[in-house]
């Protein structure tokens, strides 16, 4: 027991460092699953809330397309208004007769209409007095100035009129419109209406949820008849200021349970619903979930919540969602067990590890100095080929006689101008590698310029023109850098280019940031090879001639000194009116971020 003791010292002092990590790590871990957990489901609530709301406009829509359709195609005609305008302020038996006149010729459309649940069809005069209710011919003649909004509004405003209302019977979504004759004359207006009740079986059928209204309670009592308050209505126990019609069937998902519900979650769901909020709650019953969501309705009034329709469901995504977050914890707790079990491991062949380490540290020098040497390498090739070729054309120029002075002082200026190129390709690695490098202003025409210096003749030999729309722009960076990834880029352009090419450079500053373009029309990199282009030892050419660590070199001084970026994409385009199409390379950068 000693020992063991002992040996969880060491190993909690030796790995000291560690063990803080991992348990940070694990701490972020369980926040993040947590946060996660918490995440999704609120945007689930949110996702099911827009969806709710989405399936509410939509049954809702579809009632409103029905009454408008019923009204503009079959209400809004002679055959129909003429018997409205010839009852008003007529006698009594006057009036029976357009009644019962207007009734036989609307009881086959209303017939129809009862069909898709508008039962309820009132025609009504300017002066808010029933003419006649289709659903109810026997009753007329009542005053409704004080019962319905709706109908005053509609005769008052002469415009149509729809929306969510409480009624002296029943409550439901009235949808009114003015009558007018062929002169504009109002003549009164009619009602289509369909109960909440109908509302909510249709909701239900094509939403396959369990869905109920609820009406907000102080208000009913003032608009309801007392006997119809006493027959199929009574407190919810959801919220106990509104009513709820009983219902005639038990429902799949609504608990009737009046303990369902906590009294902080009623509280929290009267609070809610004072403020007319759309909200859902996630309740657990036994082993399962259950979304209830609460959709406030407002009235023709414009009332917030003088009814709220709510719907519950499964909610079997949530169920997933914390079967995940357990499955996850279980698995953090494993990964301690497992960590433990490293620890104890690690400790015993701690030695061993630390040789590993040498050997790693060691290749990897090796390999760091193999990139440099490669690298090196690479910028190397062509400016020795070309000064060997220059000696040797000399020589052969001398031994048959042909070596004119003209032609010594440009080979030797040539050779001359590369052996220069090699020392600043030394120093350009020697500072690409310096952690103590300086930054410097430099104009970057003067550095393209440099840059295409060094390949005169190659361009000459080669019919290549070059196209320069270089801006006067100076910058603070290091010049070297930024100059040995412009001869990567002039270089590769060279090479893809056979002969009588075209290579465009231009520059550009707008705002912070600088653009640096260089095209050709060697006729652009082959789809396959595009997406590699910038990967280490990724090289088109033969071994001799190229290793694959160019446009890697210039893709990291670029990001990593730089702070830009290189972006390379094959494009088309235009020059003196020929057609040109090759690779177009885009250096980026920000002058706050040199």
């Amino acid at each position: 027991m000693t020992g063991l003791l002992k040996k969880s010292k060491i190993i909690l002092k030796s790995y000291s460092v560690i063990i803080i990590i991992f348990t940070i790590f694990i701490c972020a871990l369980l926040y993040f699953f947590e946060n996660n957990k918490n995440e999704k489901i609120k945007e689930y609530t949110e996702n099911l809330k827009s969806q709710y709301n989405f399936q509410y406009n939509t049954v809702y829509e579809n009632f409103r397309q029905i009454s408008q359709n019923t009204f503009y195609g079959i209400i809004n005609k002679s055959i129909i208004f003429n018997n409205v305008k010839s009852a008003y302020k007529k006698d009594k038996q006057t009036q029976d007769f357009y009644r019962k006149k207007l009734y036989d010729t609307f009881i086959a459309d209303y017939s129809r209409l009862v069909g898709y649940n508008f039962k309820q069809l009132h025609f009504h005069f300017p002066d808010n007095t029933s003419f006649l209710r289709m659903h109810k011919p026997e009753k007329y003649g009542d005053d409704l100035s004080k019962a319905r909004y709706s109908v005053v509004k509609a005769n008052k405003e002469l415009k149509p009129v729809e929306g969510f209302e409480i009624g002296k019977i029943i409550h439901g979504y009235r949808f009114v419109f003015p009558l007018h004759d062929e002169n504009l004359f109002h003549l009164g207006s009619v009602e289509a209406s369909v109960s909440s009740n109908y509302f909510e079986r249709n909701f239900e059928k094509n939403f396959k949820v369990d869905a109920h209204f609820l009406v907000n309670k102080e208000m009913a009592e003032k608009k309801m008849f007392p006997n119809e308050l006493k027959k199929d209505i009574a407190e919810s126990d959801e919220n106990d200021k509104y009513f709820i019609i009983k219902e005639g069937e038990e429902e799949t998902y609504h608990f009737t349970n009046k303990n369902f519900y906590s009294k902080n979650e009623k509280k929290l769901i009267q609070n809610k619903m004072a403020k007319s909020e759309n909200f859902l709650l996630i309740k657990k019953v036994n082993s399962d979930y259950y979304n209830i969501c609460f959709l406030p309705i407002k009235n023709i009034e414009g009332i917030k919540n003088s009814a709220y329709l709510i719907l519950y469901s499964k909610a079997d995504f949530i169920q997933q969602i914390y079967f995940n977050y357990y499955k996850v914890i279980f698995i953090l707790f494993l990964m301690i067990v497992i960590f433990i079990l490293f620890l104890n491991k690690k400790y015993n062949i701690d030695e061993q590890n630390r040789k590993k380490q040498i050997i790693l540290s060691q290749q990897s020098k090796m390999a760091a100095m193999g990139e440099m040497i490669g690298n090196i390498a690479h910028q190397w090739r062509q400016p020795l080929s070309i000064i060997s070729t220059a000696t040797t054309g000399m020589k052969v120029q001398k031994e048959v006689g042909v070596l004119t002075d003209e032609m010594l002082y440009d080979n030797l200026d040539k050779i001359y101008e590369y052996t220069q190129y090699l020392s600043r390709t030394i120093d350009d690695f020697r500072n690409y590698f310096n952690q103590n490098k300086q930054k410097q202003p430099f104009k970057i025409g003067n550095i393209i310029d440099q840059s295409l210096s060094i390949f005169g003749s190659t361009f000459k030999n080669k019919n290549i023109s070059v196209i320069k729309n270089i801006e006067d722009i100076t910058i603070v960076s290091f010049p070297n850098e930024l100059q040995q990834v412009i001869i990567n880029l002039l270089k590769n352009a060279k090479d893809i280019i056979e002969k009588n090419g075209l290579i465009i450079i231009t520059v550009t500053k707008k705002n912070n940031i600088i653009t640096i373009n260089i095209k050709d029309s060697g006729g652009g990199i082959a789809k396959n090879i595009l997406p590699k282009i910038f990967e280490p030892y990724f090289t088109t050419k033969h071994k001799s001639i190229g290793t694959g660590l160019g446009l890697f070199m210039s893709f990291e001084i670029v990001n990593k000194s730089l702070n830009g970026t290189l972006e390379v994409k094959n494009e088309e385009f235009t020059y003196n009116f020929i057609n040109y199409n090759g690779a177009s390379f885009t250096i980026t950068l920000n002058s706050d971020k040199l």
